[in-house]
């Protein structure tokens, strides 16, 4: 009984932890959900992006607006690159839903990334919307974010938006001396993002009623070794 009772425990937590954390999930506006999407690439050389993405207007309308805050936090055996090392963030997307019709870029002329597609980033077909320093989503030319380097920016998604959206995958596109590199995370992108998800999302009936179950159990397995 001990046993299936454990077993249920770990049943409902895996239901949960995976079910809220399957996407960044924003359903209450101006709520940043933070991410990070990272990868070592060879040499002692970690590529990386930080950043959150806000909803700041638009549920349950036709027009969706995030503001994006994008980090270029790269590094060379734990140190952080510098400009004269031209590590260039040069593309930024991600997979929504529901679906995007249309997408408007808006932000000052400061450099950085200067428009965005519903397109994907090269390699990366997941990835519906993809904002871009370069020619396109695929690059070219010498824009991006350089390391150590923030820049900010409106995404204004055209759609049908309820009261929820979901982002996932995350995607990034680097242009380094040592060429371009594009990976992406699918699901949550760091333990932070995990913990946003989980408050954010809106656990649906029968994960509720396993989550009872699951605490009922925790509760007989707690009685039981009391009362020996």
């Amino acid at each position: 009984m001990k046993a299936f009772l454990k077993g249920c425990v770990a049943i409902v937590l895996g239901v949960f932890l995976s079910g809220s954390a399957g996407a960044l999930v924003i359903n209450t506006l101006n709520n940043p959900t933070a991410f990070t999407i990272s990868s070592n690439v060879g040499g002692g050389s970690v590529l990386t992006a930080t950043g959150s993405v806000t909803v700041t207007s638009g549920f349950n309308s036709s027009a969706l607006t995030l503001h994006v805050i994008l980090n270029n936090t790269s590094t060379l055996n734990g140190i952080p690159y510098t400009l004269a090392d031209n590590v260039r963030l040069i593309g930024w997307g991600f997979g929504v839903d529901p679906n995007a019709t249309g997408v408007t870029f808006a932000d000052s002329a400061d450099g950085g990334l200067i428009d965005a597609t519903l397109d994907s980033l090269p390699s990366l077909s997941g990835i519906e919307v993809c904002a871009w320093g370069g020619n396109n989503c695929s690059g070219g030319a010498n824009g991006g974010i350089q390391a150590g380097s923030v820049d900010t920016f409106d995404l204004i998604l055209a759609g049908f938006w309820g009261n929820s959206v979901n982002f996932d995958p995350l995607g990034v596109k680097f242009q380094t001396g040592s060429g371009s590199f594009e990976f992406a995370c699918t699901g949550s992108c760091t333990a932070n993002s995990r913990l946003a998800a989980a408050v954010l999302a809106v656990p649906e009936p029968q994960t509720l009623a396993l989550i009872g179950l699951g605490l009922l159990g925790l509760a007989m397995i707690r009685r039981r070794a009391q009362t020996r």
